[in-house]
């Protein structure tokens, strides 16, 4: 079989699963004997072996020996095997703390001149609970682009270097363009509608739940920080069908749907505010804790241990 070249890029992906399926893709079109079975061999694999459907359908966890094998049998450089290495790194720890730090490596990893990768466009933007917030401060009418003015403005303040700092970074994210006469205004009037806040994307969804448990921060302290006139804290604890709490999850979309069609209306922009929204049990399904007591009990069996 001649030496097959990739034509995909690993910079361009987020996931490495969705990586080994377009690459083994991308070789099995150049060439229909190239297979999973001959890409296998490649790594160091037996040919009798499935390893690579496994570890590509996400059955089964791909080692770091294993990511560089892969890598080098599909012809990767050592810094795109890095990359490679640190999104199956990425995608396959516990925490988001760990997650976190692959993506701050992937970031340095994935070389400038490459097209801007959305999912980490989208992950720099809610790195920081100011710079949304920032973002919607400018379609004020009395906004002033004064570092002094922007950071006294915005509750809970910041400071005027983290100000400057942000409109900076929304401009160079494309959030923030200038217009005609060089002043600050949304690129696009609104980001996206609740949909998109359902990302599958590793990277998107790291982002989206870290923004989340800024925000839920900010709403409790918000409870203090204004008068109550100022804001809405309710909630609701109630016993109920697992069906209901479907239909109670998908209301919420519809809510979330209907809010974005609200602020799409034409009307004077006076303020900026954020809405929290989270619905969660209080209870473990009986099937889960069944399970548990299960393990438990096939545990103390195996140690000999008596009820």
């Amino acid at each position: 079989m001649p030496k097959l070249k990739l034509t995909i890029s690993v910079y361009d992906y987020n996931d490495f699963q969705a990586f080994l399926q377009d690459a083994y893709a991308d070789l099995n079109r150049q060439d229909g004997k190239f297979s999973y079975r001959f890409l296998q061999r490649l790594a160091g694999y037996s040919a009798r072996s499935n390893h690579f459907w496994q570890v590509a359908k996400g059955k089964a966890k791909l080692s770091a020996e294993a990511a560089a094998r892969y890598a080098r049998a599909l012809g990767l450089t050592p810094r795109q095997t890095q990359y490679f290495s640190l999104l199956a790194a990425m995608k396959q720890a516990k925490r988001d703390t760990d997650r976190a730090a692959c993506v701050e490596q992937l970031r340095s990893l994935r070389p400038p001149t490459l097209r801007k990768n959305e999912a980490l466009v989208r992950y720099e933007f809610y790195s920081d609970w100011y710079l949304p917030a920032l973002r919607e401060l400018v379609a004020l009418p009395a906004f002033k682009e004064d570092p002094e003015w922007i950071a006294k403005t915005l509750i809970p303040s910041i400071s005027p270097r983290q100000a400057k700092e942000g409109v900076e970074k929304l401009v160079a994210l494309g959030f923030l363009v200038r217009d005609g006469k060089g002043r600050l205004k949304q690129a696009e009037p609104m980001i996206g509608g609740y949909g998109d806040r359902l990302d599958r994307d590793p990277v998107a969804k790291l982002a989206v739940r870290s923004f989340h448990r800024r925000m839920i921060e900010l709403g409790e302290k918000s409870i203090e920080a204004h008068p109550q006139e100022d804001r809405l804290v309710v909630g609701a604890t109630v016993a109920i069908s697992q069906r209901q709490a479907q239909a109670l999850r998908e209301r919420v979309r519809e809510f979330m749907q209907e809010l974005d069609a609200i602020v799409a209306e034409d009307e004077p922009i006076e303020t900026v505010c954020r809405l929290n929204v989270q619905l969660f049990p209080f209870v473990r399904r009986a099937a889960d804790v069944e399970r548990d007591d299960g393990d438990e009990r096939r545990s103390r069996a195996r140690r000999g241990v008596r009820s």
